[in-house]
């Protein structure tokens, strides 16, 4: 009797854990970005007034398919791109409007996902703000129903009890990529990411996309991988119905001047191979 007891209280803990997981498994890693009030550099860009944690790798294939599976069964807002099973993109869709099912391809689970625009990604981030069980897609920190967008204010939702997510903003984006709290003579800015005045090894036009963290020598000071080279990231920059766009890609003719902290492109919001994203968690629990 005890033993059956045993035996099912186990089986219940481990019900318990898996579905723990599985909440769980949709959250992207995240390192921590502190020393707040840190000074821009000569740019003009850098400058944060909180502490934050920023996606330690882009949002790969698997995750941002777990995103389609938990939100895209009709898919009208087209979240889901044809490409994405072709010979760049990493998602393949089966089944019809209404019971859309996503796989991740052999081989691409941990690679960046590509062919997302803007919204979509602010969709992400939406979504996990509402908890991977939902469906919401629409509010969450990005309001698609008010008719005009309004970003958020991060230095609001730094202040926030519980986390917040969002997509970095440009100022985030750069202080992960090239500030270091550390850097001999005084804190201060490296002109590439992986703490250098000279390129790192990364997978400039080499016309693949690589596994997130390939390149461990060009991890940034606050532990980032690939913000230089992979994916083309979108930041919350806007201008004039464009958006923020910085980092360099493996994709074509990308050298080594993307990676450069001068660097940055206005874009229109497009479902390009070698445009992705990461993430930021903002909020007292996320410090």
């Amino acid at each position: 009797m005890c033993l059956k007891k045993f035996a099912a209280f186990n089986l219940v803990g481990l019900l318990l854990v898996a579905t723990m997981s599985d909440a769980m498994a949709a959250v992207p890693e995240t390192v921590p970005v502190g020393n707040p009030e840190n000074k821009s550099d000569a740019t003009g860009y850098g400058a944060v007034g909180y502490a934050y944690k920023i996606g330690k790798y882009e949002v790969t294939n698997a995750e941002y398919c777990e995103f389609l599976n938990a939100v895209a069964k009709n898919d009208t807002r087209d979240l889901y791109d044809g490409r994405m099973a072709e010979q760049y993109g990493g998602i393949d869709r089966s089944g019809s409007a209404g019971k859309y099912a996503y796989t991740v391809k052999s081989g691409m689970a941990k690679k960046p996902v590509g062919y997302v625009t803007w919204e979509s990604c602010a969709r992400y981030t939406n979504w996990l703000n509402n908890g991977p069980s939902s469906t919401e897609t629409e509010t969450g920190g990005y309001d698609f129903k008010s008719g005009s967008l309004k970003l958020p204010n991060h230095a609001e939702l730094a202040k926030a009890s519980t986390v917040k997510w969002a997509l970095p903003t440009e100022n985030e984006w750069y202080k992960a990529a090239y500030f270091d709290p550390s850097k001999s003579g005084g804190a201060g800015y490296w002109q590439y990411p992986g703490k250098g005045y000279t390129a790192p090894a990364a997978n400039l036009s080499s016309d693949t996309p690589s596994e997130a963290g390939s390149f461990t020598k060009a991890v940034t000071a606050f532990g980032t991988f690939d913000q230089g080279g992979n994916q083309w990231e979108y930041n919350e920059a806007s201008f004039d119905g464009k958006v923020g766009l910085r980092g360099g890609s493996w994709y074509l003719n990308d050298n080594e001047g993307y990676m450069d902290a001068a660097t940055r492109y206005d874009v229109l919001s497009a479902k390009w191979p070698n445009y992705g994203f990461r993430v930021v968690a903002l909020g007292e629990a996320a410090k």
